[in-house]
């Protein structure tokens, strides 16, 4: 026999109640684990993103520039594949109910 947990929650302006069996509980937690580490880790590549800007702009050596450049670019595409994770985990969490 499953047990039954019960979620209210608000979607578009109205309350709707989901329920979600107990054994896909620990699923449940663990999309909102997963929302946590995605957005500790936006915070921490986004507190990358103003030095590195910095330092290419500081050095005028090509060696420097580019490489500094480089790093920024891939800590943007860093930035938008875990905005894209975020939006996807969250998603998938709305269409359960």
């Amino acid at each position: 026999s499953c047990k039954w947990w019960h979620i209210s929650r608000y979607s578009k302006g109205c309350r709707t109640r989901c329920q979600i069996p107990l054994h896909s509980f620990d699923s449940f937690l663990s999309s909102f684990q997963d929302i946590e580490l995605l957005q500790f880790s936006l915070i921490l590549i986004q507190s990358w993103l103003t030095p590195m800007q910095y330092l290419s702009k500081m050095f005028t050596n090509n060696l420097v520039f580019g490489t500094s450049d480089r790093v920024y670019e891939k800590l943007k595409d860093l930035e938008e594949g875990i905005q894209a994770l975020m939006r996807l985990v969250t998603t998938a969490g709305q269409e359960e109910c």
